[in-house]
């Protein structure tokens, strides 16, 4: 049989970066190790639609079996695939593996559709049992972690599923997917910057049980030995130009032992490097460690100033203890890479209003501020749908996750959060100093950027910072966050194509917001006529943010198109361009045109 492993496609742009999909280059590694013929395509390295690249390859190669796979919240891009498969020959078996299988099996399927088989949790050994099956026609319903649509019904498998040595694995399928591709473009990530970025996995899962996470490789946590980690590492320096080690542990420093000797061994690399902690693993020997050893950033999992929240979070950490270690860090001068999430269940305006208030007497650590995103798999899903705020399981993946309210706040005192969390980060962050356009590339919506880093004054250059995704500017010297400017000319531009749009369609909508969208709206509105701005209108599919004020307007309902009869759907929020376009084309099949704001660059005025 041939058999098709296809990396979905979770750019806007070719060119920009992504994370790299690790999981898929193990899984690619394994069946090429056990002998099946596999052919790899990644998608985000591919012009075209998905639908003709798929069904080129197909065609070409006769592939029998198309496997994919991803995180929930990349369901759109999944989704694309699978169905594409399905389109272009329904006797092609699909095959979807990933957290969005393995967090929730059946109504993960059902969202899907068009995938034959799912693989829960990990996938190395039990995708090789699922491809022998399929070989040899034996019953898959034997092999443990299958999940699999019977008639009108899904069934999951009985039986224990074999744990993977990941000491034993051979590396991802680095070549196959495309990583010198993907090096030559720069993260412009909290704490990365820079080109020839690779993330690389050195154990797996975690031993704490926060509410709000969902371990797709399951519940115990073990570490790969450093000999075997040290012989990757050397791999991708010897084939690849590689200059920054992206650690992508859920934790990584919760050894001493370990952590002392991979220091040992990393430093002669003169490599920078970036990973994971808890805030009760920093004391001032190990930050001095770390530093010595080139680390350039430590990212910690702070998420609340507030000792109840913490508690209710089950985080197991205080905020006295992430003041000590944020301290720490930032005299040392290693980069910071942390998050304040709000909207737990515990949450209140005052608990709110606290973390705000900690988060600007502390603004230099420079925390990022978001909402909790209630994630299949976790514990606060489970609450949630407990309590009837998920009635509707399959449809919630469809639509990406929206926001729930979880906590007892009102619904303005709710409101009145939305908006600081829009608002505040770039309020209370500076732009660069001196900050200068270089370029800017319409057609694939990147800008050059240059200015002076307001905290060690060094000059940079921002290359290929992607509009509308990317809102901060980090320093390449001492790992500064600064506010991306919202650029003149790309405002005008939007108003441009807007104008245009009106005159096609009578009225607009822009689906999805984040804090540089928000920031956008309004320099925008001061652009756009008053007699205008009546046929433009802000949606989100979120309820908890609809009554948000947003310039001279409100946040709405998604119902506003149906009600209203608009044809032309501009999605705001653009690494959800995919999945937000698939669900808007199934809730809304009257709306004609659905684009990225990024497509208005490259078409207003040409």
């Amino acid at each position: 049989m041939q058999y098709l492993l296809v990396v979905p496609r979770i750019v806007n742009k070719l060119g920009d970066w992504y994370w790299f999909p690790t999981g898929i280059g193990y899984i690619s590694s394994c069946l090429k190790s056990a002998g099946f013929d596999i052919q790899v395509l990644n998608l985000n390295h591919r012009e075209g639609t998905i639908y003709d690249i798929l069904k080129q390859h197909i065609s070409t190669y006769n592939n029998n079996v198309v496997l994919t796979g991803g995180l929930t919240g990349q369901y759109g891009a999944i989704r694309n695939v699978v169905e594409s498969v399905k389109r272009i020959n329904p006797i092609v078996t699909t095959v979807v593996g990933g957290g969005i299988v393995t967090s929730a099996p059946e109504h993960g399927m059902q969202a899907l559709e068009y995938a034959d088989y799912g693989v829960i949790g990990e996938g190395e050994i039990l995708c090789c049992q699922l491809c022998t099956a399929l070989e040899n026609g034996s019953n898959i319903s034997e092999i443990p972690g299958i999940v699999y649509k019977d008639k009108l019904d899904y069934i999951v498998t009985n039986g224990r599923v074999p744990q993977v040595d990941i000491d034993n694995l051979p590396f991802p399928d680095y070549h196959a997917m495309g990583l010198e591709k993907q090096l030559d473009a720069v993260p412009n990530f909290v704490g990365m910057c820079e080109e020839g970025t690779v993330s690389i996995i050195t154990s797996r899962s975690c031993p704490f049980k926060c509410t709000f996470c969902f371990h797709p490789s399951g519940q115990t946590y073990r570490q790969r030995s450093l000999d075997n980690v040290f012989a990757e590492i050397d791999f991708l320096l010897d084939k690849f130009q590689v200059s920054y080690l992206s650690i992508q542990d859920e934790l990584f420093g919760c050894h001493r032992k370990r952590l002392e000797e991979f220091c040992q061994r990393i430093k002669p690399y003169q490599i920078k490097w970036w990973a994971q902690f808890r805030v009760t693993d920093i004391s001032k020997d190990i930050v001095a460690m770390l530093k010595d050893a080139n680390c350039g950033t430590i990212s910690l999992g702070v998420e609340s100033a507030d000792n109840t929240i913490l508690n209710s979070l089950k985080k197991k950490i205080t905020i006295e203890q992430s003041e000590k270690a944020l301290k720490l860090i930032h005299q040392s001068g290693i980069g910071i890479q942390a998050n304040l999430i709000f909207g737990d269940r515990a949450e209140t305006i005052e608990t709110a209003k606290k973390t705000l208030e900690w988060w600007k007497q502390y603004k230099h650590y420079q925390l990022q501020l978001s909402m909790i995103v209630t994630y299949p798999g976790t514990q606060l899903y489970e609450y949630a749908r407990s309590k009837g705020m998920i009635s509707d399981p399959v449809s919630f993946i469809r639509q990406s996750c929206p926001l729930l309210k979880l906590s007892s706040m009102t619904d303005s005192d709710y409101a009145w959060l939305l908006g600081q969390l829009f608002s505040l980060p770039r309020e209370l962050q500076e732009t660069p100093g001196g900050c200068k356009i270089i370029n800017i590339n319409w057609h694939t919506a990147h800008i050059t950027l240059e200015g002076l880093c307001v905290s060690c004054g060094s000059q940079n250059t921002w290359k290929n910072v992607r509009l509308f995704i990317t809102s901060s500017l980090i320093c390449s010297e001492c790992g500064r966050r600064h506010t991306a400017p919202v650029v003149d000319e790309v405002v005008v531009r939007v108003v441009e194509r807007v104008y245009e749009l009106i005159q096609q369609y009578g009225d607009v909508v822009f689906w999805g917001i984040n804090s540089y969208f928000y920031d956008f709206t309004k320099h925008f509105t001061e652009k756009i006529d008053n007699d205008v701005t009546k046929h433009i209108h802000y949606v989100d599919d979120s309820t908890v943010r609809q009554g948000v004020e947003l310039s001279s307007s409100q946040i709405e309902s998604p119902a506003v198109i149906e009600q209203q009869n608009i044809g032309c759907v501009i999605i705001a929020v653009v690494q959800h361009f995919t999945s937000l376009k698939n669900t808007i084309h199934d809730e809304f099949p009257e709306v004609s045109s659905i684009l990225s704001i990024v497509d208005l660059l490259s078409t207003a005025g040409d």
